[in-house]
């Protein structure tokens, strides 16, 4: 890896006109408290292949949310097939939704101090992995259940760390990766079911064994398209400011032109130390302890958007900040107070319904099979009763799809806060509808089965639009509750030189993690909501099934 290219070589690189971006990008740090606008992006010069670190953002982010969440789509899709004749498949589905719960709901509390991304990323790879092989490699039930579980509690902590991830990106930022992410969430309903069916002939042991790739691409994307968090920041600074582009870009200079340099302010101490790149930086060989950190960080820990407020002894002082700020319980708890019925509740009650209405009545919403006059369409779909379940379940996770790309594809935007519960109430509303329909029939009986779709289409477009929205809105607050760098007392006012560098370090270090937990804390809510659902499912079914013969209709009993 290149060293650092001293301050005095900048201009000649640039009259010289080769590229040089790359060399100096290598040999980085993430903790250099130079002003982000004065930097060229490290991943913005580097491939000639044409992807910018905004590029990279959207790729790495979407695939994250694909890939984190396709086994889990797998399992449920073949869970008939997991298991010995006699056992309820809502065995599965608890045993792949309750350790997911135990990661979101436990680990924001357990962990103090900074997100090591690096080590998590990996441990949600390997336990994936592992998961997969035992489900495919021991056919005996309680070993199945034990990987079904690994991979679940995988599944969890992977979305939670992703979504803290995001608020590495800066305000922006964050908003574009957390789009991205729930988009890749969306597309797993549907990569993930038709990858099962993919393999499905070749057995239950070939067929997973063949699907373990997907925890692997994890872990190729993070080491090798993930941009670092200052190339994002940077980028969207030089797209903020209009008529103004960077010199050091993506077009390199040709041979024996020149091109001024112009107003490029570099920290010449924290230049010599050099910046950590994208998958690893050049390490100090006289402090172990840093060398360490900087390895497990993998430049995922970058500074924050605020960090040109820190002086130029930042570099150290961030780093001592970023291992002795730890929040409390009592911190914690005083963060999560105000999010709980504004993010939160609303998310478990738009889950809830979601998955009350998938699992538990939309099994039973059976009628007599289509006509080719009466519904051309519809009856080249729908060849026999067990069809309907597969096409509800098909639109379900097409409109999720949709709506969890609202703000990445589509450019749509979020729901305000304020207006957040209007999906759980439309989520209430249609889960009375359909279960009143599956109990009285009141739908025309013409249009019963095209209008039950509109309302599943109607559903995933509510549960992918809460989804996105809330994570998105967390993502880009900005807490006023939080210290700001130049507006406190003694942060910004009266403390000067290293004390007032320290106090401005430790407030941005806890500022991080503060932003981390918030959004930590709300996984909780959609596998809350799930796992209840999935509980009231199995005898709301039974249920509903047993009024439907009470009253002449049988259908359901003839699938």
């Amino acid at each position: 890896m290149s060293d650092p290219i001293p301050m005095r070589d900048l201009n000649a690189a640039a009259q010289g006109g080769h590229s040089w971006n790359s060399s100096l990008n290598q040999g980085t740090r993430d903790d250099d408290m130079t002003p982000m606008s004065a930097l060229p992006p490290r991943s913005s010069s580097a491939p000639r292949w044409g992807w910018r670190p905004l590029q990279r953002q959207a790729v790495s982010l979407f695939l994250f949310g694909l890939l984190n969440n396709s086994l889990y789509v797998v399992i449920l899709t073949a869970a008939l097939e997991l298991l010995p004749k006699g056992v309820p498949t809502g065995v599965v589905s608890f045993a792949n939704i309750a350790p997911a719960l135990i990661a979101k709901a436990v680990w924001p509390y357990v962990l103090r101090g900074r997100v090591r991304y690096a080590k998590r990323i990996w441990s949600c790879v390997a336990m994936s992995l592992w998961g997969i092989l035992v489900v495919a490699l021991w056919p005996e039930l309680w070993t199945r259940l034990l990987g079904i579980s690994l991979a679940s509690f995988s599944s969890g902590l992977g979305e939670l760390t992703f979504l803290q991830l995001s608020t590495r990106y800066g305000q922006k930022g964050a908003g574009r990766a957390i789009g991205w992410f729930s988009s890749g969430t969306g597309a797993a309903g549907l990569v993930g079911a038709s990858a099962w069916w993919i393999v499905r002939p070749m057995g239950v042991k070939a067929g997973l064994i063949t699907l373990s790739f997907i925890p692997v691409l994890m872990g190729i994307t993070y080491a090798f398209i993930l941009p670092s968090p200052e190339a994002v920041r940077a980028e969207l600074e030089q797209e903020k400011e209009d008529g103004y582009t960077l010199v050091f870009d993506n077009e390199h200079v040709d041979d024996g032109g020149q091109e001024p340099v112009d107003d490029v302010r570099v920290n010449e101490e924290a230049q010599g130390e050099g910046r950590r790149g994208f998958k690893g930086a050049r390490k100090s060989t006289d402090d172990e302890e840093r060398r360490e950190d900087e390895a497990e960080d993998a430049a995922l820990l970058a500074v924050s958007p605020h960090a040109s407020n820190i002086s130029s002894d930042g570099s150290d002082l961030q780093q001592q900040a970023r291992t002795s700020v730890k929040l409390s319980a009592r911190d914690k708890l005083h963060l999560i107070k105000p999010m709980f019925f504004v993010y939160i509740f609303p998310l478990v009650l738009v889950y809830f319904f979601e998955y009350t209405i998938n699992q538990g009545i939309a099994p039973t919403l059976l009628y007599p099979l289509p006509t080719r006059a009466e519904h051309p369409l519809l009856s080249l779909m729908i060849k026999q009763l067990k069809d309907y379940y597969p096409l509800y379940q098909l639109t379900y996770q097409t409109f999720v799809f949709l709506s969890r790309s609202s703000i990445s594809i589509l450019h749509l935007p979020a729901i305000p806060k304020r207006y957040l519960w209007v999906p759980a109430v439309l989520q209430g509303l249609l889960m009375l509808v359909l279960a009143t329909e599956s109990l009285y029939a009141w739908f025309r009986a013409s249009i019963a089965s095209p209008l039950v779709i509109v309302l599943v289409c109607v559903e995933g477009l509510a549960g992918g639009g809460a989804y996105v929205s809330v994570f998105y809105q967390i993502g880009t607050e900005d807490d006023e509750a939080a210290v700001r760098l130049g507006e406190g007392d003694e942060i910004g006012g009266e403390m000067r030189g290293e004390e007032g560098a320290e106090a401005r370090a430790q407030a941005e270090a806890r500022r991080a993690q503060e932003h981390e937990f918030r959004i930590g804390c709300v996984g909780v809510g959609d596998t809350l909501g799930i796992l209840i659902a999935s509980l009231l499912s199995m005898p709301l079914q039974v249920g509903l099934c047993d009024a439907q013969v009470r009253s002449g209709r049988e259908l359901c009993k003839q699938v």
